[in-house]
Protein backbone atom coordinates (compact mmCIF):
# COMPACT_ATOMS: atom_id res chain seq x y z
CA UNK A 1 0.00 0.00 0.00
CA UNK A 2 2.49 2.51 0.66
CA UNK A 3 4.76 1.61 -2.21
CA UNK A 4 1.52 2.56 -4.25
CA UNK A 5 0.96 5.91 -2.70
CA UNK A 6 4.27 6.47 -3.08
CA UNK A 7 4.29 5.63 -6.47
CA UNK A 8 0.85 7.72 -7.40
CA UNK A 9 2.62 10.87 -5.53
CA UNK A 10 5.39 10.47 -7.79
CA UNK A 11 3.42 10.70 -10.69
CA UNK A 12 1.73 14.12 -9.11
CA UNK A 13 4.98 15.58 -9.01
CA UNK A 14 5.76 14.67 -12.29
CA UNK A 15 2.69 15.60 -13.58
CA UNK A 16 2.92 19.35 -12.22
CA UNK A 17 6.70 19.42 -13.17
CA UNK A 18 5.33 19.11 -16.87
CA UNK A 19 2.83 22.05 -16.36
CA UNK A 20 5.44 24.02 -14.71
CA UNK A 21 8.03 23.07 -18.41
CA UNK A 22 5.24 23.54 -20.59
CA UNK A 23 4.35 27.15 -19.16
CA UNK A 24 8.10 27.98 -19.05
CA UNK A 25 7.94 27.35 -22.96
CA UNK A 26 4.72 29.22 -22.84
CA UNK A 27 5.55 32.07 -21.07
CA UNK A 28 9.14 32.33 -22.96
CA UNK A 29 7.36 32.25 -26.42
CA UNK A 30 4.58 34.24 -25.92
CA UNK A 31 4.82 36.12 -22.69
CA UNK A 32 2.84 35.87 -19.29
CA UNK A 33 -0.47 37.73 -20.46
CA UNK A 34 -0.86 36.01 -23.98
CA UNK A 35 -0.31 32.67 -22.67
CA UNK A 36 -3.34 30.84 -21.85
CA UNK A 37 -3.70 27.94 -19.54
CA UNK A 38 -5.26 26.08 -22.48
CA UNK A 39 -2.03 27.03 -24.07
CA UNK A 40 0.08 25.43 -21.02
CA UNK A 41 -1.82 22.08 -21.31
CA UNK A 42 -2.13 21.91 -25.19
CA UNK A 43 1.83 22.17 -24.87
CA UNK A 44 2.03 19.43 -21.73
CA UNK A 45 -0.32 17.56 -23.74
CA UNK A 46 -2.71 16.84 -20.69
CA UNK A 47 -6.05 18.01 -20.57
CA UNK A 48 -7.23 21.09 -19.37
CA UNK A 49 -9.32 20.44 -16.40
CA UNK A 50 -6.25 18.96 -14.91
CA UNK A 51 -4.48 21.73 -14.56
CA UNK A 52 -6.67 23.13 -11.72
CA UNK A 53 -5.51 19.82 -9.62
CA UNK A 54 -2.36 21.32 -9.08
CA UNK A 55 -2.71 25.25 -9.62
CA UNK A 56 -5.30 27.88 -8.66
CA UNK A 57 -4.26 30.01 -11.31
CA UNK A 58 -2.10 31.45 -14.49
CA UNK A 59 -0.77 33.64 -11.81
CA UNK A 60 -0.49 31.40 -9.25
CA UNK A 61 1.91 28.90 -11.31
CA UNK A 62 3.92 31.82 -11.93
CA UNK A 63 4.46 32.59 -8.06
CA UNK A 64 5.67 29.03 -8.25
CA UNK A 65 8.62 29.29 -10.84
CA UNK A 66 10.01 32.63 -9.25
CA UNK A 67 9.99 30.58 -6.06
CA UNK A 68 12.10 27.92 -7.49
CA UNK A 69 14.21 30.88 -8.86
CA UNK A 70 14.57 31.91 -5.28
CA UNK A 71 15.33 28.81 -4.36
CA UNK A 72 18.37 28.83 -6.74
CA UNK A 73 19.71 31.92 -5.14
CA UNK A 74 19.58 30.43 -1.44
CA UNK A 75 21.18 27.33 -2.45
CA UNK A 76 24.15 29.40 -4.34
CA UNK A 77 24.31 31.93 -1.46
CA UNK A 78 24.76 28.65 0.94
CA UNK A 79 27.69 27.92 -1.19
CA UNK A 80 29.30 31.07 -1.24
CA UNK A 81 29.35 31.54 2.73
CA UNK A 82 30.60 27.94 2.74
CA UNK A 83 33.97 29.50 0.53
CA UNK A 84 33.97 32.73 2.83
CA UNK A 85 34.03 34.87 0.74
CA UNK A 86 33.86 38.48 1.35
CA UNK A 87 30.63 40.32 2.03
CA UNK A 88 31.28 42.39 -0.92
CA UNK A 89 31.90 39.55 -3.15
CA UNK A 90 29.13 37.34 -2.02
CA UNK A 91 26.63 40.59 -2.84
CA UNK A 92 28.26 41.07 -6.20
CA UNK A 93 27.12 37.46 -7.13
CA UNK A 94 24.31 37.03 -5.84
CA UNK A 95 23.25 40.23 -7.58
CA UNK A 96 24.75 38.82 -11.21
CA UNK A 97 23.10 35.62 -10.57
CA UNK A 98 19.80 36.87 -9.97
CA UNK A 99 20.00 39.12 -12.79
CA UNK A 100 21.18 35.61 -15.25
CA UNK A 101 18.02 33.91 -13.77
CA UNK A 102 15.76 36.74 -13.95
CA UNK A 103 17.12 37.93 -17.98
CA UNK A 104 16.63 34.22 -19.12
CA UNK A 105 12.96 34.01 -17.40
CA UNK A 106 12.04 37.49 -18.18
CA UNK A 107 8.27 36.48 -17.67
CA UNK A 108 9.02 36.39 -14.30
CA UNK A 109 10.41 39.99 -14.42
CA UNK A 110 7.16 42.01 -13.78
CA UNK A 111 6.78 39.73 -10.63
CA UNK A 112 10.06 39.96 -9.61
CA UNK A 113 10.08 43.99 -9.34
CA UNK A 114 6.42 44.34 -8.04
CA UNK A 115 8.01 41.48 -4.90
CA UNK A 116 10.43 44.31 -3.75
CA UNK A 117 8.07 47.69 -4.18
CA UNK A 118 7.83 48.86 -0.96
CA UNK A 119 10.87 48.21 2.23
CA UNK A 120 9.25 47.84 5.73
CA UNK A 121 11.92 46.51 8.92
CA UNK A 122 13.80 43.92 8.13
CA UNK A 123 10.96 42.60 5.84
CA UNK A 124 10.39 43.94 2.03
CA UNK A 125 6.40 43.29 1.44
CA UNK A 126 4.71 43.58 -1.76
CA UNK A 127 1.56 46.03 -3.08
CA UNK A 128 -1.35 44.78 -4.60
CA UNK A 129 -2.63 45.54 -7.79
CA UNK A 130 -4.48 44.97 -11.29
CA UNK A 131 -2.01 43.52 -13.94
CA UNK A 132 -1.85 46.26 -17.00
CA UNK A 133 0.55 46.87 -19.67
CA UNK A 134 3.54 49.66 -20.37
CA UNK A 135 5.08 50.17 -24.07
CA UNK A 136 7.96 51.69 -22.51
CA UNK A 137 8.82 48.28 -20.96
CA UNK A 138 7.64 44.94 -19.58
CA UNK A 139 4.03 44.05 -18.95
CA UNK A 140 3.84 45.46 -15.61
CA UNK A 141 1.54 43.91 -12.62
CA UNK A 142 1.68 43.44 -8.66
CA UNK A 143 1.14 40.45 -6.76
CA UNK A 144 -1.18 39.79 -3.83
CA UNK A 145 0.13 39.73 -0.48
CA UNK A 146 -0.23 35.69 0.19
CA UNK A 147 3.23 35.70 -1.56
CA UNK A 148 6.34 36.66 0.38
CA UNK A 149 8.64 37.51 -2.57
CA UNK A 150 10.07 40.26 -1.58
CA UNK A 151 11.44 38.55 1.33
CA UNK A 152 12.44 35.76 -0.78
CA UNK A 153 14.55 37.26 -2.66
CA UNK A 154 15.55 40.89 -1.36
CA UNK A 155 15.64 39.45 2.26
CA UNK A 156 18.76 37.54 1.13
CA UNK A 157 20.68 40.67 -0.40
CA UNK A 158 19.09 42.82 3.12
CA UNK A 159 20.91 40.31 5.45
CA UNK A 160 23.79 40.26 3.77
CA UNK A 161 24.38 43.93 3.64
CA UNK A 162 23.41 43.84 7.10
CA UNK A 163 26.59 41.33 7.72
CA UNK A 164 28.66 43.49 6.04
CA UNK A 165 27.64 46.43 7.54
CA UNK A 166 28.45 44.49 11.51
CA UNK A 167 31.67 42.77 10.03
CA UNK A 168 32.72 46.67 9.03
CA UNK A 169 33.41 45.87 5.25
CA UNK A 170 30.12 48.36 4.76
CA UNK A 171 29.70 51.83 5.61
CA UNK A 172 26.68 51.82 8.76
CA UNK A 173 25.83 55.86 7.89
CA UNK A 174 23.33 54.92 5.40
CA UNK A 175 20.83 52.02 7.09
CA UNK A 176 21.29 48.37 5.91
CA UNK A 177 17.03 48.73 4.41
CA UNK A 178 18.29 51.72 2.31
CA UNK A 179 21.21 50.24 0.23
CA UNK A 180 18.52 46.88 -0.32
CA UNK A 181 16.64 49.37 -2.39
CA UNK A 182 19.37 50.65 -4.22
CA UNK A 183 19.92 46.40 -5.37
CA UNK A 184 16.10 46.44 -6.51
CA UNK A 185 16.01 49.45 -8.45
CA UNK A 186 18.56 48.53 -10.71
CA UNK A 187 16.41 45.50 -11.24
CA UNK A 188 13.88 48.40 -12.40
CA UNK A 189 16.27 50.60 -14.16
CA UNK A 190 17.53 47.62 -16.27
CA UNK A 191 13.99 46.50 -17.11
CA UNK A 192 12.91 49.89 -18.68
CA UNK A 193 16.57 51.12 -20.22
CA UNK A 194 16.82 52.56 -23.79
CA UNK A 195 21.10 52.02 -23.73
CA UNK A 196 22.22 49.23 -26.01
CA UNK A 197 22.96 46.87 -23.13
CA UNK A 198 21.94 43.55 -21.73
CA UNK A 199 20.20 43.44 -19.00
CA UNK A 200 22.73 41.43 -17.49
CA UNK A 201 25.56 44.17 -18.84
CA UNK A 202 23.08 47.01 -17.58
CA UNK A 203 23.01 45.59 -14.40
CA UNK A 204 26.66 44.56 -14.12
CA UNK A 205 27.75 48.08 -14.64
CA UNK A 206 25.85 49.77 -12.31
CA UNK A 207 26.77 47.30 -9.75
CA UNK A 208 29.77 48.03 -9.51
CA UNK A 209 29.16 52.10 -8.28
CA UNK A 210 26.96 50.71 -6.06
CA UNK A 211 29.18 48.39 -4.29
CA UNK A 212 32.50 51.04 -4.56
CA UNK A 213 29.89 53.21 -2.98
CA UNK A 214 28.80 51.40 0.24
CA UNK A 215 32.27 49.70 1.13
CA UNK A 216 34.38 51.63 3.73
CA UNK A 217 36.67 53.37 3.02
Amino acid sequence: MAEAIGRREQKKLMARNRILEAAVTQFASCGFQAASVADIMRTADMGLGTFYNYFASKEELLHCLLDGLAVQLRQHLQELQEQRKGHAEILREMVMLAARLVGQNKYVLPLFLSAGEKAGGRELAAGTAEPSSSADGPEVYQMDTGHAHGPAFLGMFLQLVQAGQQSGEFRNDVSAEIITEMFHSLFQAAAFSSLSLSFEENINMKLKLIIDGICAK
